[in-house]
């Protein structure tokens, strides 16, 4: 159960591990992805407490042996952002789990024992950060209201822009997950409004970029009355906001759309597309999970945008000399399509293949430089 205070009506579990702590050591591990949980302080209601019971499970479903989560507050009234924790999953890869059960431990107890009563402290921490912002910001229900005629000012954007110095400084993957209604409503634009045909580029406005990022949110629409087609401008706008500010947008919506696949490992190559002649320079990066399946993937080219990409990876033979990705995006880098194909198989370090429209004249040529494995 996540350790949540009594304020959500839930017994709390504070007392039974107040004298321990989440030791740092497991943040020592190299990772191949860092998590970011996005809380929109506007959205706090007395006495509503599942959107924490859904993050608290779906992190422990999803979360990798080390890896970094961390707690931020969104301030939309005043475009700001907060860090209220992070902390490292206390876990190990199963190969260290079976090195470590092979040992004799005479004056100290196998590390590997520890990992639950470890587990538990993170579930009691990580609750308590959702709790502070729930108790700084709920509101009663009935103010959570807003109306799709006059909706309120609202500054998400810039809130997350505010914490673009996490997605510059990264050398990994960030999985954003933020939880909100999504009802941008700001000089920056209106999740309110039909999409305009003129691009945003609100990299460009802000000077912000939220490179490396992989976007998930849920709670979208929530307790905006009054506007049947919100749903579908918001996906819209968020689409068209979040790429033009580089980061890749896989899921946006009511639900909490995260998948379950852990990656178990990452590969990531700079890629050279010849554009109609043009050579574009991007990134490829792939979280491969078990048999071959993609998850928080992406590719980026410069000049054309970034997507995430779905499908699979498998290598094989000695130094993986045969690989091959088939995969999908799940929006047009190269063309307007809404999805285009990419495959490239060769060695590891050495992948050539196309991207493009399959049955159109529309593909263009894709080959990867040196690799960066983990």
């Amino acid at each position: 159960m996540l350790a949540l205070a009594n304020g959500f009506g839930m017994q709390s579990a504070f007392a039974l591990f107040n004298d321990y702590g989440l030791d740092a050591k497991f943040c020592d591990q190299p990772t191949i992805r860092t998590t970011v949980i996005y809380i929109d302080d506007m959205l706090m209601v007395d006495g509503q407490s599942e959107w924490a019971v859904k993050l608290s499970t779906k992190l422990r479903a999803t979360v990798t042996p080390g890896e970094r989560v961390t707690v931020v507050r969104l301030s939309p009234a005043s475009g700001q952002s907060k860090e209220y924790w992070s902390g490292c999953w206390p876990d190990l890869p199963a190969g260290k789990k079976a090195d470590l059960s092979k040992g004799v431990y005479i004056f100290q107890e196998n590390p590997a024992n520890r990992i639950a009563d470890q587990q538990k402290y993170f579930t009691r921490d990580f609750g308590a950060a959702l709790t502070r912002i729930y108790l700084d910001a709920k509101r009663p229900p009935g103010e959570l209201r807003v109306s799709g005629d006059t909706p309120p000012p609202k500054q998400l954007l810039r809130a997350l822009a505010s914490d673009e110095g996490r997605f510059s400084n990264s050398a990994v993957t960030i999985r954003a997950i933020i939880y909100s209604d999504m009802a941008e409503n700001s000089d920056l634009g209106s999740a309110f409004k039909p999409l305009s045909k003129d691009p945003l580029m609100l990299g460009q406005k802000l000077g912000s970029y939220l490179r490396r990022g992989v976007f998930y949110s849920f709670g979208m629409g929530e307790g905006v009355r009054g506007d049947p087609s919100f749903l579908e401008n918001a996906r819209a706008f968020w689409g068209s906001a979040l790429r033009s500010m580089a980061a890749v947008v896989i899921g946006i919506g009511t639900d909490l759309n995260v998948p379950n696949t852990l990656p178990l490992r990452s590969v990531v190559w700079p890629v050279i597309m010849d554009f109609s002649g043009t050579p574009l320079d991007g990134r490829l990066s792939l979280l491969v999970g078990e048999d071959g399946f993609l998850v928080d993937s992406w590719l980026g080219v410069s000049r054309l945008g970034s997507a995430a990409i779905t499908g699979t990876f498998r290598c094989t033979g000695q130094d993986d000399r045969n690989c091959h990705l088939d995969a999908e995006t799940t929006s047009g880098i190269a063309t307007n399509a809404p999805t285009e194909t990419l495959t490239l198989s060769g060695s590891l370090k050495a992948l050539t293949g196309t991207l493009g429209v399959k049955g159109q004249n529309t593909t263009f040529t894709l080959k990867t430089e040196k690799a960066d494995r983990s």
